[in-house]
């Protein structure tokens, strides 16, 4: 396939390096990983879109693993006084680079006072991965475009993977969450082969200057993602909100934005379906729901996509299939995906 964008090379190449971790570290439904065995708290570390793949984590640690989780921005790490920490309580820091500054200054806040530390990063050469106590290369491959895709896709998985493995190391069932495993890379082709409205809300969305995404549970942290996709690639004022708080005042946003873009998917619980129906029917407002259902919801553009076999192929398609929509909104608004305006891929390797 002819790629113009690296962009739109590095999407595509995500089935494929999903797989490889899934041959990496999963063999006969075991997770085969060296981390801490007496976790009691997880404390994430990060920045951007690994922010938000913490996020993710969040949701798979506590619902997977059930262990209580925060998650940190590392500049506010960074600028804290650290004085007091618990020794039960592992530091995840997640890096596309291993090097941006502000990660690697609270990591070595972190690891002077003599914590148990964890990196996930795609660059094995790096600080975080030689200086953390349990490094993982998340062995992505270079990635060209600013914009992560491929890295971030990899450490969502990466971090669902080391929640299935404490899991395991604490003799929790996780059957239901790994039986379907090996069927990944065909689950997310399948979904992402034939999206149908993806063309026809790009082109919607591309028209606005502004507009809100929502998402419940699992969806946040999605909802946040695609918001700074779509902001860094298209210069599009996009603002994420938890689909419950957005009925709480933000939704008045919609009385000059007239627009909204959330996820629906077939586990979608009553409580979920009651506020997008609520937020539909209090505004007569456009909307784009991304769904693996055929179901109207009232939205004015259903872009829907396969169903899966597993909540996390769910997860990993619905990432990718925001990449591919933020993509197509800025070829319609003719921006360089590849090198957005004021953007650089490593913030500094500069310790400050």
């Amino acid at each position: 396939m002819n790629m113009t964008y690296v962009m739109e090379s590095e999407i595509n190449s995500q089935p494929e390096i999903l797989d490889s971790l899934v041959k990496t570290y999963i063999k006969n439904y075991c997770v085969m990983l060296d981390i801490p065995i007496d976790i009691k708290k997880i404390s994430i570390v990060a920045s951007g879109s690994s922010y938000n793949a913490g996020c993710f984590a969040k949701y798979f640690f506590e619902n997977i693993s059930g262990i209580e989780t925060s998650v940190n921005y590392a500049s506010e790490v960074a600028n804290s006084d650290f004085s007091n920490f618990d020794k039960s309580t592992l530091y995840v820091f997640i890096s596309q680079s291993g090097k941006s500054s502000d990660v690697v200054n609270s990591f070595n806040k972190i690891k002077q006072c003599g914590a148990k530390t964890l990196s996930i990063t795609n660059n094995s050469e790096s600080i975080l991965h030689n200086e953390a106590d349990f490094p993982i290369d998340i062995k992505a491959g270079r990635e060209y475009a600013i914009a992560a895709t491929k890295t971030f896709s990899a450490s969502v998985f990466m971090l669902w993977i080391i929640a299935v493995k404490i899991a395991q190391n604490k003799h929790i069932d996780i059957s239901e969450e790994i039986k379907n495993i090996y069927m990944l890379k065909n689950d997310i082709e399948h979904s992402i082969k034939d999206i149908d409205n993806i063309d026809t809300a790009s082109k919607l969305l591309s028209s606005l200057s502004d507009f809100s995404v929502i998402g419940l549970g699992s969806y946040y942290p999605l909802a946040r993602e695609a918001s700074l996709k779509i902001k860094e690639t298209c210069y599009i004022n996009t603002c994420p909100y938890p689909m419950g708080e957005f009925v709480h005042g933000h939704f008045a946003l919609l009385n000059k934005s007239k627009v909204f873009l959330t996820f629906i998917t077939h586990d979608a619980k009553e409580n979920e379906l009651a506020l997008l129906d609520k937020i539909l029917k209090t505004y007569k407002t456009k909307s784009v729901v991304i769904s693996d259902l055929y179901e109207d919801y009232d939205c004015d553009i259903l872009v829907k996509f396969n169903k899966n076999n597993s909540k996390i192929a769910t997860i990993l398609s619905l990432i990718i299939i925001v990449q591919i929509m933020a993509f197509k909104i800025a070829k319609r608004l003719k921006r360089n995906v590849d090198k957005p305006n004021g953007l650089n891929k490593v913030v500094t390797e500069k310790q400050v």
